[in-house]
């Protein structure tokens, strides 16, 4: 499997623990060519100066923030800014706990990149995720629109995807 294939997640308490351990091991995973993402984010430290270090290329925001959404103007506000931010620092961001619709086309209106949640699917075992993708590869409906799954069988990782579904 090429490094590129693999994305690990990490969160920003985990990083903040032992920053220079955790910087120096994150940008020879980096260097190798394994795909970073900073999960939860905006529940732990947020420090702007820890984005402009991290070796990173994702962002995810955390569900708690998305699930709000539909509540109110500075909710979504908020995301907003999360996503503009990340976008403004070079990130690709995805969005975790879209549980509706509504939220999902918020998320897509606000330049979301992609979005996971029990709205596209429940976690799977693997051998449900290839029956799941093989569906979806078939052109049978399994994500809402406008994201797309991925799914194994891509012959390289997409590295400017539009909308996906991550499962």
């Amino acid at each position: 499997m090429a490094p590129g294939w693999l994305e690990l997640e990490v969160t920003e308490s985990a990083i903040m623990e032992n920053q220079g351990s955790a910087l120096g091991t994150l940008a020879a995973l980096d260097q190798a060519g394994v795909r970073l993402a900073i999960d939860d984010f905006g529940t732990g430290y947020s420090s702007l100066s820890y984005l402009q270090s991290m070796p990173a290329h994702v962002v995810k925001i955390d569900q708690s923030f998305v699930r709000n959404m539909a509540g109110g103007e500075r909710n979504r506000t908020l995301v907003n800014t999360m996503i503009s931010l990340s976008h403004e620092l070079g990130f690709r961001v995805v969005a975790e706990g879209i549980e509706t619709d509504d939220v999902r086309q918020l998320l897509h209106d606000q330049g979301c990149d992609e979005g996971q949640g029990y709205l596209f699917a429940r976690p799977l075992a693997p051998e449900e995720l290839f029956a799941w993708c093989a569906r979806a590869q078939a052109g049978q409906a399994v994500a809402r629109k406008p994201w797309a799954p991925i799914c194994p069988g891509q012959t390289s990782p997409d590295p400017e995807p539009e909308m996906h579904t991550a499962t």
